[in-house]
């Protein structure tokens, strides 16, 4: 089951980037990462009447590094070292792509807009060099945790985003086209989710 674990990666990853607000005009797309800034400017989030967690849009990147993190990370799922070498790579990246941008990451922690931002990306990089202290966590409680940050990851933004799907109607004029994009990030997580379920019973089997 462990290698469906990179499937779903590459599943959640390819549907990040992907449409999830689609429209015949390429500037009005929106992708995950593009809805993290495209909400703020949202009238009812700026007017402060809106709920908005808009950091939860961040989340498909963070719980795929943390995925990455945990897989890679551990000895005894047996990946070869070249593929967990490329898996920690690949979670650091996502890491910082979460980071504020240059100059603001500078002055995150004093500013509202981008401090839990800052935070959640420089928590993720602090777990993944934490890897050395869980490398040889049972391959059960590997899975167990990947469950929880997949599902986590498939739950979260998709309820935010449906939460606000009436104001990007409202803002765009007309009912929005939802994207493949936001369905394939969803099922790459469930792929993980099932994946670790997966090993969760084999270990149990073999007991």
């Amino acid at each position: 089951m462990k290698r469906f674990v990179p499937l779903g990666i590459a599943l959640v990853l390819v549907g990040y980037w992907g449409p999830w607000v689609n429209h015949k005009t390429a500037a009005l797309v929106l992708s995950g990462l593009d809805m993290a800034e495209f909400v703020k400017f949202l009238p009812g989030v700026r007017a402060g009447t809106e709920f908005m967690i808009r950091e939860l849009f961040c989340l498909p990147p963070l719980a795929t590094s943390l995925c990455l993190a945990l897989i890679g990370g551990n000895r005894r799922l047996r990946y070869p070292l070249w593929a967990r070498t490329i898996m920690v790579i690949i979670a650091i990246v996502l890491a910082i792509i979460v980071l504020p941008p240059y100059p603001f990451v500078l002055q995150a922690l004093s500013s509202d807009e981008f401090r839990r931002q800052f935070l959640a990306g420089a928590g993720c990089l602090a777990i993944i060099a934490a890897s050395l202290f869980y490398r040889r966590l049972p391959s059960a409680i590997v899975a167990s945790l990947l469950i929880v940050v997949s599902l986590a990851g498939a739950i979260l933004p998709l309820w935010q985003f449906f939460s606000i799907r009436s104001a990007l109607d409202r803002v765009y004029g007309q009912p929005i086209h939802i994207g493949w994009g936001l369905w394939l990030t969803a099922a790459g997580f469930l792929v993980i989710a099932g994946a670790g379920a997966g090993m969760v019973v084999g270990q149990r089997v073999r007991k």
